[in-house]
């Protein structure tokens, strides 16, 4: 999947994930509404409060945004849920006339290649070392690890059947993902144990006022007290 933020013609922010192998099964109105749900859950920090209009190059979605949620199959009423918080229209816009997001739905990301995060990283810097380091505590705090593994193979119908260890995480199940070794809310970073005082350090950097350091880490990062 792929998206691209644009304003005013410019392009401000680029998306791209690969589907899951249960997603990739998902009939293909399901997958394109899919798209246009992590579009806006990954720019949610630019787009929630704002009317939104969503090219996509699948007609179909221009009427399915009217549908009504009583008489849409299980799957399509609860990607049509996470839409509703958000003000938008579904226009139909051929795929040649798409070039950002096509691509991005096509391109194959590469060892190294940079996650795009362009909501999260451009508010905490850190270095590619760090980042780096962050990808490899994530695989290593046993909680996470068991998070990750739970996201890429699915989240299960009932929260009894989630292992203990990430049980609190189910209520928000439907926000998170994986992107290049990284676990993401919406488009927080969710920072593994061992980073957190690191990360608390760089959102401090500057002695800005407690509030905006605040406001700061909700948009950059969760999992900090």
């Amino acid at each position: 999947m792929g998206a691209a933020l644009i304003q005013e013609g410019r392009p401000i922010a680029f998306a791209s994930k690969s589907m899951t192998e249960t997603e990739s099964r998902y009939a293909n109105i399901e997958r394109e509404l899919l798209a246009v749900v992590f579009a806006l859950e990954r720019f949610h920090t630019y787009v929630y409060g704002k009317h939104v209009t969503i090219f996509s190059d699948h007609k179909p979605l221009e009427n399915i945004q009217y549908k009504n949620l009583a008489k849409a199959p299980p799957m399509l009423q609860r990607l049509l849920l996470r839409i509703q918080p958000y003000n938008t229209a579904i226009v139909h816009k051929p795929g040649k006339d798409m070039i950002f997001a096509d691509y991005l739905s096509r391109v194959n990301p590469t060892p190294g290649e940079e996650i795009e995060l362009d909501a999260v990283i451009h508010q905490v810097s850190i270095s590619d070392e760090k980042y780096n380091a962050m990808k490899e505590e994530t695989a290593k705090d046993t909680e996470l690890a068991c998070l990750k593994s739970q996201i890429i193979v699915g989240w299960p119908d009932e929260a009894k059947e989630v292992p203990q260890a990430i049980k609190k995480y189910w209520s928000m199940r439907d926000y998170l993902s994986v992107e290049n070794g990284l676990i993401l809310k919406n488009s927080s970073i969710v920072i593994p144990e061992n980073m957190q005082n690191f990360i608390l350090e760089k959102i401090h950097e500057g002695h800005q006022g407690i509030e905006k350091c605040q406001l700061r880490a909700r948009n950059s990062v969760f999992g900090l007290e």
